[in-house]
């Protein structure tokens, strides 16, 4: 089973990817947090980062890019290809309403005419690269995945990684697996499985769907987070935490934060959204009370000591 590890904005970006490599193993695949074109400016520093090919060194890194503009992606996919990448994906899964809100992301969705158009010009134009693209089954109704897998199925993608659930759904409801398997039927490119794999135990009941429909990837997400011995876990079937090994990590992720300038403001604020992903179960509650409320560095690294 390939593993891919979920672009998360904010979250499983340059740092997290890179101190992520150091402690752990099993993911197959990395992906950047979406990059969008810019028409009158550069990159900015974090997506400067994002694609800095020695920082990232040991990642099989792909880049996503959020648009709804053949041009734009033409242009962009051609600067990032300068700096030695070969894959992109394309992003038409993102709930945001500051995202959706401009048709892009699964606000793209909406619009299957001119999506189609969209995907006609850059495989017409693009040259020496490969694309995929990360997907939800619709925006707001299950009916409009049949018009979706007709545009798809017109074109030769590296891959395609589908989050079964609505738009509307964000990150609620159960998965529409049915979406899912007439995906796997109708489409003849590879097919990746994304959404709500928690644990070794729920992946291997999800596994038993997976390969009654020959998808042998996965893409995990906050799952992830949660426990970066996942994919490990998943790939030997022995289930596997070690929170003493999760502070060892966030503690590389803190210095290295500290490292690029980030400043302890920012550097908090990063490692308590981590946290509040890592300590979701209620016997943690007390100890990520105190974490967030954490002011300072120094008492940050004192409440963290008492997961030690």
């Amino acid at each position: 089973m390939e593993i891919y590890m979920a672009p998360m904005e904010g979250v499983t970006n340059y740092v997290f990817r890179k101190a992520y490599i150091k402690h752990f193993s099993g993911v197959d695949k990395f992906f950047t947090p979406f990059i969008t074109p810019h028409m009158k400016k550069g990159f900015s520093r974090s997506e400067r980062m994002e694609l800095d090919k020695d920082y990232n060194k040991g990642q099989n890194l792909i880049v996503q890019i959020l648009t709804n503009s053949a041009g734009d992606f033409l242009r962009l996919s051609d600067e990032i290809k300068e700096m030695g990448y070969s894959e992109f994906n394309i992003n038409l899964g993102c709930p945001s309403g500051t995202v959706t809100s401009k048709g892009r992301g699964s606000g793209f969705l909406q619009d299957t005419k001119a999506l189609d158009r969209f995907f006609y010009e850059i495989f017409e134009k693009s040259t020496g690269i490969k694309i995929s693209v990360k997907t939800r089954i619709g925006f707001c109704d299950y009916d409009e995945w049949d018009a979706l897998l007709r545009v798809y199925e017109k074109y030769d993608f590296n891959e395609i990684i589908i989050h079964p659930r609505l738009r509307s759904d964000f990150y609620k409801n159960n998965v529409y697996m049915q979406a899912f398997t007439q995906a796997c039927k109708t489409l003849k490119v590879k097919i990746v499985y994304n959404g709500d794999i928690n644990t070794q135990k729920g992946f291997k009941i999800l596994n038993e769907e997976l390969r009654k429909n020959g998808v042998d990837a996965v893409m995990i997400g906050r799952g992830l987070v949660r426990n970066p011995l996942l994919p490990e876990a998943i790939k030997t079937g022995v289930d596997m935490t070690d929170l003493k090994k999760t502070v060892e990590f966030l503690d590389d992720i803190k210095e290295e934060y500290l490292l690029l300038d980030f400043g302890e403001r920012n550097t908090l604020f990063k490692l308590k959204e981590l946290w509040g992903m890592v300590l979701s179960d209620e016997i943690y509650a007390k100890t990520l009370k105190k974490i967030r409320k954490a002011d300072t560095i120094n008492e940050y690294n004192k409440h963290i000591e008492e997961l030690k």
